[in-house]
């Protein structure tokens, strides 16, 4: 089982439904300015599993209903997609009916009418009642006044009593993979952790980290049986295990981010016995001159503190044990202590941590959390907070933009306020193209030399306006159109507006020997075939969808597709880098006549 879609209503300032679907997008980055309510969205759904309640103090189990309203609202309500099999879910049902007993607060005896347990056995056996209702996926929804679950859209027999249907339903959540929150504003790693004699029943926050990072040595320590070893030789042997396992995972993470080119720091472990609790201090170690200094880890930077916060709870968090697949990892703002580089190579690392251990829903500021090589466009959600003080995430092709869009990226740059001209490098030469679609098959065709972005507009006549924006700024462009009627009166135009001495810069795709050409058509048709059989599309895939595919694919894989296209492809893609060519020189030539 697994979770494809979260639905919020009624959830603080959340009225109308806002759903997140994982099902065809398992990186899902929400932007918007401050105070919008992404925030919001994230604790939303985090309250859905019962597990989270009591963690970061439940501040997001406080204060749910909307404080905007005095009047009546609509009540909290988080519901979960969850995608199963129905010999899945019958055989959860059946490790269900042998629970030896059930948390009394989920069963209402009175409403039964009988005691808990023989309602319970008067549960049907199987689940086929509902067979003819299933289609491969549950919807499950927590109330969070009541903070009791139910199924939504399923018509139970008369004999599924209501309280019975509930504790399946909070059974299945806790059979669920977990719901992980991280937000580095609130949460930070403890420079001494108490440690109880006795083994709590369940743990939490950082003492289960801690406990995780010991039961992952090669030895399988646990940190209560240190406690317990009273030979200081033997407890300080398990301390210096533990320190190497911790201190190899912590380099093999600073060296993926590079967040200095010192190297990274070292953690030192000392547990303090005492009388009642004992206590696990912990230091961070620099080497000053040959010699070593200890830091409290709360003393370091916040980029550090973002940094070790990130990998204990990835690489040490106990909530995923079982089923590390299926994790839905909430990150608040993550990287934003980070400088850029650093934010580039998170944004990969999200990447990677949604193709191996789950689904990640982020919220960010930073542009660098965005980039286009790796964030499929259409996984954003723009959140806005309306007048009205409701709290809207609209996926960006469906997002408005407050003024008229001449780029495809207008509506994220929008909702960040920042300009597009932040988001292009300074000092790099841009080429301005019709639409997204331009832009992928560029990328993924034409060897383009270093610091070349492309701009991609929103149609032909979009170039025009976003040429505007390039010369305000002074930037290094090139302007290219389709060799369409369209691309072709447009080039026209902007020649018109601009004059000659700036049409140098304007170019059309080559026509080698057709009337027109569009940027598919640089494609041979073959090539279009085989890249969609390669890339396990469907059937006669659009060329929107094969081009994309292509894109996001991975470096290695998009090489060896490259490699198979026919010459008569890659003789044309080879024209338009020399046509790009051209046309920078052109346009440097120019402004060297001008004296710029």
């Amino acid at each position: 089982m697994k979770y494809t879609a979260f639905k919020i209503q009624g959830y603080r300032a959340i009225e109308k439904p806002v759903v997140v679907d994982l099902s065809k997008a398992a990186l899902v980055p929400l932007v918007g300015i401050n105070e919008c309510g992404k925030t919001t969205i994230l604790q939303g759904i985090y309250c859905f599993d019962s597990i989270n309640d009591s963690e970061y103090g439940g501040k997001h189990m406080k204060d749910t209903k909307n404080l905007y309203r005095t009047s009546e609202s609509t009540p909290p309500m988080i519901t979960a997609t969850i995608a199963t099999s129905f010999a899945a879910l019958a055989d959860e049902y059946a490790d269900f009916v042998e629970e030896e007993s059930l948390e009394a607060e989920t069963l209402d005896q009175e409403e039964s009418g009988v005691p808990a347990e023989t309602a319970k056995a008067q549960f049907p056996a199987n689940l086929n009642a509902i067979k003819s209702q299933f289609d491969g996926r549950i919807h499950i929804v927590r109330d969070l006044d009541s903070k009791k679950y139910d199924f939504v859209g399923i018509r139970w027999p008369s004999e599924f009593k209501k309280s019975i249907v509930g504790a399946f339903a909070r059974y299945l959540v806790g059979r669920l993979p977990y719901i992980l929150y991280n937000d580095d504003f609130m949460d930070r790693p403890p420079a001494k952790l108490k440690v109880p004699k006795a083994r709590p029943s369940r743990l939490t926050g950082w003492l289960a980290i801690y406990e995780r990072l010991f039961e992952l040595t090669p030895e399988k320590y646990s940190l209560f049986t240190v406690g317990a070893e009273t030979d200081q030789r033997r407890r300080d042997a398990i301390l210096s295990d533990v320190e190497a396992h911790l201190n190899s995972t912590l380099t093999k993470a600073w060296k993926s981010f590079l967040l200095n080119k010192h190297g990274a720091v070292t953690i030192r472990l000392r547990f303090n016995p005492g009388e009642t609790e004992h206590e696990l201090e912990v230091s961070v170690v620099e080497r000053i001159d040959g010699r070593e200094r200890f830091f409290d880890v709360i003393d370091r930077s916040k980029g550090f503190l973002w940094f070790f916060n990130f990998v204990m709870k990835l690489e040490f968090n106990p909530k995923v044990l079982d089923n590390t697949k299926g994790t839905v990892y909430l990150l608040d703002e993550p990287g934003s202590y980070l400088h850029n580089s650093a934010q580039q190579k998170l944004c990969k690392k999200l990447v990677d941590l949604s193709d191996h251990h789950g689904s990640v829903i982020y919220c960010t500021h930073s542009h660098m959390l965005l980039d286009p090589q790796h964030i499929p466009l259409n996984h954003i959600h723009v959140v806005e907070k309306r007048s009205n003080k409701q709290i809207l995430a609209t996926p960006l092709p469906q997002a408005k933009t407050t003024k008229e869009a001449t780029m495809a990226l207008q509506p994220v740059l929008e909702a960040l306020q920042i300009s597009a001209f932040d988001y292009a490098a300074k000092g790099s030469s841009l080429v301005a193209v019709e639409g997204i679609y331009d832009k992928y098959a560029i990328e993924c065709c034409v060897d383009l030399p270093e610091n070349t972005t492309l701009l991609p507009g929103t149609s032909a006549d979009s170039i025009i306006k976003n040429i505007q924006y390039l010369n305000g700024f002074e930037m290094r462009y090139v302007a290219l159109w389709d060799n369409d009627s369209e691309g072709r009166k447009m080039y026209k135009k902007a020649t018109d507006l601009f004059g000659q001495d700036e049409a140098k810069k304007f170019a059309v795709l080559p026509l080698e020997g057709l009337q027109k050409r569009r940027m598919e058509e640089m494609f041979e048709p073959e090539d279009l075939i085989m890249l969609d059989s390669e890339l396990n599309l469907h059937a006669n895939a659009s060329y929107e969808r094969v081009i994309s595919g292509l894109y996001f694919a991975s470096p290695t894989r998009r090489r060896i597709l490259r490699a198979k296209l026919s010459t008569s492809t890659v003789r044309r893609f080879n024209i338009l880098k020399d046509i790009l060519a051209k046309h920078f020189q052109a346009g440097d030539d120019l402004r060297k006549a001008r004296g710029e």
